[in-house]
Order: C-alpha cells, then structure tokens, then sequence
C-alpha cells in the first residue's frame, strides 16, 4: 500500500515505547524539543533537540526519555520517487543535528501538513507537495556521524535482532515458543531468559504487542470487521481478540476505534 502519514506528539513526562519494534515502512524521526535514549539497530543513543533520524524499514528501534516534542513521518516503499528514496536511504541510521534555523524551517513545513484536512479537495496532492518538500530539505542537511554512543555493552546480540525481526515480520502465523525454539535451535529455557534479558518481556508477550499493534492500525485505518483483524493478526478468534486487547488497552477494540476516529 502506498502512503505518508504526519503525526505529531508532545509528552511532558516520562515516557517509552512499550517495546522494541521494527516496521516495513520508513519513518523520519524528528525530534523538535528535548531528549531522549534512542536505541537503533544494535546500540543505545543519547539525543537532544533539535534532532532528525531516518529509520529504514526493519531496523529495530526504541526510543525512552522524559518531556519532549516529535515530529514522525511515516512513509511506504511505494510512495516514494526514485530521488525520495535515494534520499532517505543515504541519511538512513545517522543522526542529523540541527540547527535552530533549520528545525524552525522543518517544524514551518510540517505544520502545512497538519494543517491539511484530509478530506477536502486535493487533500493527497497537498501531502505530496509538502512531503517532497521535506525530503529536498533533509537532502541539504549536514550529518553529524559522531553522536555519542552509551550503554553500548547492553547492545542486543545479533542472534536476538534476528528473532525481534522474524517476530515482527511473522506475527500473523501461528508463533509458539516451541516454533521459535526450533526455529532458531535454542532451548526454550535459553531462549525465554535471554529474550527478557536482553528485550525486557517474553517472546511471546513481545508478539502480543507486536499483534496488538498492527490491529490498533487496521482499526483506525480500515473498515474491517474483529474477525477478518483479529485474522490478519495471528489471533485464534475475535473473542480472544476481545479479551486481549481489553486487558492491555482498557476497553474494547470497537470502542477503541470509536474514541480514535473522534479524535481525526
């Protein structure tokens, strides 16, 4: 599916991801204000504002910290032109530190977008010129290849990323920790107290949330019914969808749907 998305968000307290996540789209990650940890591919990462991160599609990511503001720009493969591309992947996995004339010009271009009403006339067309905008502008960004690193020897060994990878790219087949254990020939044991050590839950919690996830999308993004989501996302049925998705978020998926769309 080809498309961009420009969501803002603002925190003024401490506040997480729930969980190491990867994702088939690229994400521009721009942080207008504050600080935060940032982990990427394999290391942890302190930032501060003004910061801009390209995150290409499957690199596990996390970010923590206290009160800040972002900026995340969502965009699909497909939507990008052959420059588009070239450009995000040249600034991919590097942090570009910003100057405040340059975070004011980007923070200008992006509330074009948000003031954009999806519904009205050339809605689309308008998304595309502000975001082809946006992508010129990171072109002619300095990079900054020496940020910091810390907490490096906690970094997650690449036998881990690959099981976080197959998690998120496999979360609507049928995933026990018998099926990860011979998978990747390593003792359910083994497997469960390294993957707590190292992502801080079990496997199968992660996939929960991976799950949980991806359904929270489709039911903000699409018109489908519990059944054919709780499906497309690994759930038994959409009772059990139900219950799951009640226990983790606090009401049903039909009134968490509800409460997203009043929001738009």
């Amino acid at each position: 599916m080809s498309y961009v998305e420009f969501e803002k968000s603002r925190k003024d307290e401490d506040w997480a991801m729930l969980d190491l996540h990867s994702h088939r789209h690229y994400e521009i990650y721009f942080l207008s204000k504050g600080n935060r940890s940032f982990f990427l591919a394999d290391s942890l990462y302190k930032i501060s504002a003004p910061t801009l991160v390209v995150i290409p599609p499957n690199a596990v990511h996390k970010t923590e910290g206290q009160s800040f503001e972002r900026h995340n720009v969502n965009v699909s493969e497909e939507y990008l032109s052959v420059y588009e591309k070239h450009v995000l992947d040249k600034f991919a996995l590097k942090f570009i530190k910003l100057s405040p004339q340059e975070n004011k010009t980007l923070v200008t271009v992006l509330n074009e977008a948000y003031n954009v009403n999806p519904h009205e006339k050339f809605s689309q067309e308008k998304f595309r010129s502000v975001f082809s905008y946006f992508v010129y502008l990171i072109s002619n960004l300095s990079v900054d290849l020496e940020q910091p690193k810390t907490n490096v020897n906690n970094a997650i060994p690449p036998l881990y990323l690959k099981i976080l990878d197959y998690l998120n790219t496999h979360y609507a087949e049928d995933i026990t920790l018998d099926v990860l254990s011979k998978f990747f020939f390593i003792p359910k044991p083994t497997l469960t107290y390294n993957f707590k050590k190292f992502i801080g839950r079990s496997p199968i919690d992660f996939l929960v949330d991976v799950r949980l996830t991806k359904a929270k999308q489709m039911l903000v993004a699409t018109k489908k019914g519990l059944e054919e989501i709780a499906y497309l996302n690994g759930f038994s049925s959409a009772n059990y969808f139900g219950l799951i998705f009640k226990k983790r978020e606090g009401l049903s998926p039909l009134n968490y749907r509800k409460n997203q769309i009043a929001k738009q």
